[in-house]
């Protein structure tokens, strides 16, 4: 331990020490003095009871030298508590003689200091800094390595006590001296950083550590430990923050600046593991495992206390818990060996063994253990520090499981009033413990208090997501929003459907928050979008045609093979990072903003103000079933909440289905079965519609924003066996996103300025390389040959299609296109744009300008997910994005499909839902996918379907009319031109469509044929 020491003692070697020393003594010395610098520890450890013998009778500067000697041939052989008390002894004698050098009396104190950290003794750590401190202040000033070094270590040891903000007063006036922005300007500001974060100032934090960084940068370079170290350390507020890609890309360029330097094994290694903790936070066990595997040590050192404890954790999330408990338990040892069982970092990774414990349902030592390491907490931490109130919470929840009520209210409201007093309303923990005392006054029978807790939840919620949203890419928000937030919505319709009869008004809060949650993510990319090209900041704009550009090339990569992307010299996770920042510096950027994220202002009555007499709006909502007895665990039900208000409504009514497992699961399969076999469904209107239609058949339009499977379905299809007719005969429904939609159609200001309609169809799918082959085997054999190369959705769209036969031709999509193109007639302001054959390519679809109309008759797509995420090698990961799952194809597709090489322009000729969205249609008011299967996508409960509907959204189309089954050409071309003569010829959108519908129906009785597309918008 003696290669520890930071501050080496100034050795003060007398030549005489007293005119009465006896000769022995000095020869015993000049032994003790040649042991130790020749490195003879042992020898000096067997004087010890001589050494120990002399100090206490001779008080003299001899017996203080041979007190040191001691105390480092200890050091030497990691006796640590023995070294401590002879240190203590040496301090005392020298304090004692009036020759004493004071700077060596700091030294003695720094060092002691220093080691009672490592036996978790801060606080006589903290007074041997302090003293150390003040002495080098007196004797050597404060522009002095050993002033400065024991401030900081004073800094750190009040934060580990929990004061941190101590520990940030000290660091921040060791920055007010010279000699510290000469010499340890990045170290401050280092703790400092992190002294923030620990007190939940992560904004701020985030704002030190990267000022550090540039400075780093410009003083020690980008390829210097130093950087590599500051990437790791301001990595971690950004893990906190749920910023998992920024985390992630920070510690992998430290990762690549440690590989090309020598002798940083321990950052290496805490860099990775710090990586595996984030893989563990989003859910990639996988990938962690792997990286803790290789970093598993035989060492019993605390950094491989925390791997096992790390591996541990993810175990546990595989389901592995024998096996995780082993793990916890190898780290425990270790860490008792160093540090002993008092310590924070026992008393944590004992915490994180009981909730294992807990999930295994062994309820008696998950019980235990959880009272041992709360017992602990109390004794080493500060009630200031936020660690401790995670203690006080635990253990309230533990008693809760074990049904103590009385010991889990007093300790989750500690914990709860302790976050109120040391942190901010709006800090994360906050939320958390007001939402464990919601469920748990819940469970008491105590509406008036769960409500308030609740109510007290989702206003930290909201502002948790006008805090976070704006610099966080899609993707980051639906991981932040699913991982932390949504759940505890879906509780909250469970308790408000529980006490709505004592509580009518928690219908109300029911229907606000699902306005303000429902598609939230969705809105807040489209808003950001609009802000942004409606802007007049060019700078803006040039950057995100930049992004765009990033994500063409990156939606390019995903359809090349290996070696293409080789060839390119491009690597798609730069590229794919490089969009996520691009994202995220438009989104900080763009005006206004944090306005998508007011809807949580929206109430019900302001859409009922939107609504006529004799209309009527519907929210469905999907949630799983919740009891707070089974506390935090959902049920496995599933239940579908329809909220109904009208122009008289007092407050929203309520139509509960419970039985959503099986509406998900056996009866979609009877219906999907009936259409595609064209067999007349007697069940389904029972199941999905009846006790909606005997609440709403007295309106003249219903308003109706379907949630989970009610977005897979076609309601108008549904067949009413009592009266014999379907719902489009018997109900005018109308879908929305989100009923509060209704307030943006009201108050649109029509003032837009959209360009003439845009028609596609009857695409060339053999342009390109496919015109030159000759015969069909040829071409079945190319597949054959590429298919081990295939990658992302080429390689998908192969099983898609099946088989060896590409993409047939559609005559009926031309006669569909030149029909509407004649309907429009001469009008010059309307006459539409048409692209056919050779025309209707990937290129052109992407350049088009805010059309008023974009119609695109083509096939389309939908990679289930037993055909797209069951990859057959690493090249398909790429595909798993559910925007690469749905797509339409466009001229030259088949020359793609069959020989992997685009067309020209590097297009492939299939435009993904991932593309579309770069589309520029903020003017549109209608898109039309006159294709199959376009309005399914994967289903994310409360923001709809990720597939081409969601994209068309986002880029702009006020209403969208898309299909959830394969459908019959001629059928659809006869749907599509009736839709266009009754709109043209003046009927609004939706009359003209279910019109249309009709119509149809009359010829094809089948919903098959009729049934198939949907209309959601304005």
């Amino acid at each position: 331990m003696k290669n520890f020491l930071l501050i080496l003692l100034l050795l003060q070697i007398t030549s005489i020490v007293s005119l009465k020393a006896q000769e022995s003594d000095l020869e015993f010395y000049n032994k003790i003095e040649n042991a130790f610098n020749s490195e003879e520890y042992k020898f000096i450890l067997s004087q010890q009871d001589k050494i120990l013998q002399r100090s206490n009778t001779d008080k003299d500067s001899l017996s203080a030298e041979l007190l040191y000697y001691l105390g480092d041939a200890y050091l030497a052989y990691d006796s640590l508590d023995n070294a401590l008390e002879v240190m203590q002894k040496e301090l005392n004698l020298r304090k004692k003689l009036p020759s004493s050098d004071p700077v060596l009396i700091a030294d003695i104190h720094f060092n002691l200091g220093y080691y009672l950290l490592f036996i978790n003794d801060f606080q006589k750590a903290k007074q041997n800094f302090s003293e150390a401190s003040e002495i080098y202040k007196k004797n050597v000033g404060t522009a002095s390595i050993g002033y400065v070094e024991s401030e900081i270590e004073l800094a750190k040891t009040y934060g580990v006590l929990g004061d941190h903000r101590k520990s940030m007063e000290i660091l921040e006036k060791l920055l007010k001296l010279d000699y510290v922005k000469e010499q340890y300007q990045h170290v401050v500001n280092k703790e400092l950083g992190m002294a923030y974060f620990d007190i939940g100032y992560y904004s701020k934090s985030e704002a030190i550590l990267k000022e550090n960084l540039q400075f780093i940068e410009k003083n020690f370079g980008k390829e210097s430990v130093q950087y590599a170290e500051a990437l790791v350390t301001l990595a971690i507020p950004y893990y906190y923050r749920s910023q998992y890609s920024e985390a992630e890309l920070l510690y992998n360029q430290a990762l690549e600046i440690s590989a090309k330097l020598s002798g940083n094994e321990l950052l290496k290694e805490k860099t990775n593991n710090n990586l595996a903790i984030l893989y563990w936070k989003i859910g990639l066990y996988d990938e962690a495992l792997n990286i803790l595997e290789d970093l598993i040590r035989e060492e019993s050192t605390l950094h491989n206390a925390s791997i096992h404890n790390n591996y541990a954790q993810n175990l546990v999330e595989i389901g592995e818990i024998d096996s995780a408990l082993k793990h916890f338990d190898k780290s425990l040892n270790i860490i008792e060996q160093n540090l002993g069982t008092k310590s924070e970092l026992y008393t944590r990774h004992l915490k994180e063994k009981a909730l294992a414990l807990g999930k295994s349902n062994d309820l008696e030592k998950y019980y235990t253990l959880m009272n041992k390491s709360f017992n602990t907490s109390q004794l080493i931490l500060e009630k200031s520090n936020p660690e401790y109130s995670k203690y006080e919470l635990k253990w309230g929840i533990a008693n809760f499981r074990m049904n103590e009520i009385k010991k889990a209210e007093k300790h989750i409201n500690q914990a709860h009033e302790l976050r109120a007093k040391y942190l901010s309303k709006n800090h994360p923990l906050y939320a958390e413990s007001s939402k464990e005392l919601a469920e748990l006054t819940w469970f008491q029978d105590n509406p008036k208090k769960a409500k308030s807790y609740f109510n007290e939840t989702f206003d930290n919620y909201f502002a948790q997501i006008e805090a976070y949203f704006p610099a966080l890419s899609e993707q980051q928000k639906a991981n932040f929003y699913t991982n932390t937030l949504r759940s505890t919505f879906e509780e909250y319709n469970s308790f408000a459907i529980a006490y709505m009869d004592k509580d009518p008004s928690l219908l109300g809060d029911m229907y606000n928050y699902q306005l303000a949650t429902k598609g939230l993510i969705m809105y807040a990319t489209a808003k950001a979008r609009k802000n942004i090209l409606n802007s007049d900041n060019e700078d803006l704009k040039n950057k995100y045609q930049s992004w765009i550009s990033t994500k063409e090339l990156i939606a390019q990569l995903y359809s090349m093979s290996e070696e293409e992307i080789a060839q390119q010299d491009l690597k798609l996770d730069s590229l794919i990072s490089s969009s996520k920042e691009l994202e995220k510096e438009l989104s900080r950027a763009s005006s206004d903003f944090e306005d998508a994220f007011v809807a949580k202002d929206y109430t019900w009555k302001d859409v009922q103000n939107e609504l006529k007499e004799n209309e009527a709006a519907i929210e469905m909502i999907r949630f799983g079933k919740f009891k707070p007895d089974s506390s935090g665990i959902f049920e496995n039900k599933v239940n579908y909440a329809a909220l109904l208000i009208d122009k008289n409504s007092k407050q929203p009514k309520l139509i509960l289905l419970e039985n959503g497992l099986e509406l998900e699961n056996k009866y979609i399969k009877n219906y999907r079965n009936s259409i595609k076999y064209k067999v007349k469904d007697q069940y389904s209107y029972q199941f999905y519609w009846k006790p909606i239609a005997e609440k709403t058949n007295q309106y003249d339009k219903i308003y109706l924003s379907p949630d989970g499977i009610y977005n897979q379905i076609s309601v108008n299809t549904l067949y009413n066996s009592n009266t014999e007719k379907y719902v489009l005969e018997e109900q005018n429904i109308q879908l929305v996103t989100n009923t509060k939609d209704l307030i943006a159609f009201n108050n649109d200001s029509k003032s837009k300025v959209a360009s003439a309609p845009s028609l596609f169809g009857f695409p060339n799918y053999n342009k390109g390389i496919m015109e030159s082959k000759d015969e069909e085997d040829d071409i079945a054999e190319k597949i054959v040959e590429n298919a081990s190369l295939n990658r992302g959705l080429r390689g998908n769209l192969q099983r898609y299609i099946r088989g060896n036969s590409l993409v047939t031709a559609l005559p009926g999509t031309k006669e569909e296109v030149n029909k509407i193109n004649e309907l429009y007639g001469d009008n010059a302001s309307a006459k539409p744009n048409t692209y056919l054959e050779n025309e209707a390519d990937e290129t052109q679809l992407k350049s088009v300008q805010n059309p008023k109309v974009l119609h695109i008759a083509t096939h389309g797509f939908f990679l289930e997910d037993n055909e797209s995420t069951k990859s057959e090698s690493e090249e398909d990961k790429y595909s798993q994005n559910p925007l690469l799952k749905s797509g339409l194809i466009m001229a030259g597709a088949n020359s793609f499909i069959s020989s992997g090489i685009n067309e020209t322009n590097q297009q492939d000729g299939i435009l993904t839902a991932f593309e579309a969205m770069n589309l520029n249609l903020n003017d549109t008011e209608l898109v039309v996918l006159s294709a199959c299967e376009t309005g399914l996508g994967e289903l994310k409960n409360g923001e709809g379907v990720y597939g081409l509907r969601r994209a068309f959204q986002v880029a702009g189309a006020e209403a969208i009319i898309m299909s959830l089954w394969s459908v019959d050409d001629e059928a659809t071309q006869e749907l599509m031109t009736t839709f266009y003569q009754n709109w043209i010829g003046g009927k609004d959108k939706l009359t003209a469509f279910n019109d249309a519908q009709k119509t149809i129906k009359e010829k094809y009785e089948s919903p098959f044929y009729w049934g198939a597309f949907v209309m959601v918008g304005e």
